[in-house]
């Protein structure tokens, strides 16, 4: 595994995966299959301690693994002990968050279908059940781990903050993988103009 995101939905994540796909890497976004990529690796590492199963280790990189639907809430993306089990197995990985201003990543969940009332209803890292439904929780949610990504991978040179709104965003990304990156828009966009209250 050569990279994992983790950072939060609604945040560039498609538009990575399609980036990194487009620039020669084998790219995992969200699922595999009808497999939910972060119950894989939840499975994966309480069996064994190694959160890539065999499924996920032919890509090279994990853009979203994250997923609240249909009963399903895995987080993996926002789990620090995931981290650690990440670095312990594969030392050579880097780690990439996907930063927006928290601010529009609050609205962007708010206008995304039901995404907000979804966050809401989970027990999220950082964000129990029963919190989500006001901006200002998921402000926090989303600040307070920016901080603790920060402090967790000081110095590391396997760790680096995206802006992905940045207009060098794809010189960045290709520095950091080593490969320059072929393509670079905005996939999966939000069109939805009405925020939710709250």
């Amino acid at each position: 595994m050569k990279l994992f995101v983790v950072g939060f939905p609604k945040s560039g994540t498609s538009t990575l995966h399609t980036a990194l796909g487009k620039s020669g890497f084998h790219s995992a976004h969200w699922h595999v299959g009808d497999r939910y990529i972060g119950e894989l690796m939840y499975k994966s590492y309480f069996r064994n301690g190694d959160p890539f199963p065999p499924l996920l280790r032919q890509f090279d990189c994990i853009t979203q693994a994250d997923v609240c639907i249909d009963g399903m809430n895995y987080w993996p993306n926002l789990d620090f002990s995931i981290y650690e089990a990440i670095r312990k197995s594969y030392p050579e990985c880097k780690f990439l968050l996907n930063y927006r201003e928290p601010r529009k990543i609050v609205d962007s969940i708010c206008r995304w279908n039901n995404l907000q009332q979804r966050l809401t209803d989970a027990t999220i890292p950082g964000l129990p059940a029963g919190f989500g439904g006001k901006r200002e929780h998921l402000l926090r949610w989303i600040e307070t781990h920016f901080a603790a990504l920060d402090a967790y991978f000081k110095d590391s040179p396997n760790y680096m903050t995206l802006d992905v709104e940045s207009a060098d965003a794809p010189i960045r990304l290709g520095a950091f993988m080593g490969r320059p990156i072929q393509w670079w828009g905005v996939a999966n966009e939000n069109k939805k103009t009405s925020a939710a209250a709250g």
